[in-house]
C-alpha cells in the first residue's frame, strides 16, 4: 500500500458520526415475540436485522439490494427506533433506526473499503440473538431461561428459511464480531456452518470467538478497524 494510500485509509477510520450521517443512514426491523413456552410467557422486545446504507438510497432500494457486506453481532444490545417499533407501510417494516457507536465502527470499515478501491457502501447486521438486551450478561441469562425455546436466533431450526434468505449468496463476505464470551459458543458455531462457502473475515483467535468492533479503548478500536482493513485489503485481491 502506498503512502498517500495509507494515509486516506487513516482518514477513514477517524470520521466522526456527523461525517459519518451525511453519507449513511441506519433502518432496522423491530418486533415483539414470545419467546417461552405458554400464554405467560413475557413479550420481548427483539430486531432481525440492521441496515446500514447511503443516505440518498429509498427504503425499497435498501431492502432488495444485496449487501456489499454481512454483519453478525451478538445482539442488538440497546437498539431502538427513532420514531415507531414498525411501519406497515414501509418495504419489508423497516424503520429508521438510532446508529450507535458500534454501528458507526462499521461505517468506518465500509469507508475504508471505499479507500481501498472496493465498492462497499452497505452492511447489514444480524445477530445472533434478536434480543435486545443492552447488557451482555442479561442476554446470557435469558439464553438460559428459555433453553431450547431458540426462535429469537435466526440460526434456530425454526428460521431456516429466513436465514438461508439472507446468506444466499456466497459472493457476500461475512464478518464475524460477535465478542469472546463462551456462553455463545452453540449459537457462534451454528451462525460459522451457515457462513460456510462465504468468504469469513474478522479476528478470531480460536475460529469461534470474534472480537467485538467496539473494544474499550479508542487505540484498541482503532487497531480492529485497522486489521479488518488488512483483511478487506487481502479479499479485495482474491
Amino acid at each position: 500500500m502506498t503512502s498517500s494510500a495509507s494515509s486516506a485509509l487513516d482518514d477513514c477510520l477517524r470520521l466522526g458520526a456527523a461525517e459519518l450521517l451525511d453519507e449513511f443512514a441506519v433502518y432496522g426491523h423491530y418486533y415483539q415475540a414470545r419467546i417461552g413456552r405458554g400464554p405467560d410467557a413475557p413479550i420481548e422486545a427483539l430486531r432481525d436485522r440492521l441496515e446500514i446504507a447511503p443516505r440518498d438510497w429509498s427504503l425499497r432500494d435498501v431492502d432488495a439490494r444485496e449487501p456489499d457486506l454481512l454483519v453478525i453481532m451478538m445482539n442488538p444490545g440497546a437498539s431502538k427506533p427513532l420514531s415507531t417499533l414498525w411501519d406497515s407501510d414501509a418495504p419489508a417494516g423497516l424503520v429508521a433506526a438510532q446508529p450507535d457507536r458500534t454501528q458507526y465502527q462499521i461505517m468506518r470499515l465500509l469507508r475504508a473499503a471505499q479507500a481501498l478501491g472496493l465498492g462497499w457502501r452497505h452492511a447489514r447486521v444480524l445477530n445472533l440473538s434478536d434480543l435486545r438486551t443492552p447488557k451482555s450478561a442479561e442476554m446470557l441469562a435469558k439464553l438460559d431461561l428459555y433453553g431450547g425455546q431458540d426462535s429469537h436466533s435466526l440460526f434456530s431450526d425454526a428460521r431456516r428459511a429466513e436465514c438461508a434468505r439472507w446468506f444466499a449468496s456466497h459472493a457476500t463476505p461475512v464478518l464475524c464480531a460477535w465478542g469472546l464470551n463462551p456462553g455463545l459458543s452453540g449459537l457462534a458455531a451454528r451462525a460459522l456452518r451457515t457462513a460456510a462457502g462465504h468468504t469469513v473475515l474478522g479476528l478470531s483467535d480460536d475460529g469461534l470467538r470474534y472480537r467485538h468492533p467496539l473494544p474499550q479503548t479508542r487505540n484498541l478500536q482503532h487497531q480492529w478497524l485497522r486489521a479488518m482493513a488488512d483483511q478487506i485489503a487481502a479479499h479485495r485481491t482474491l
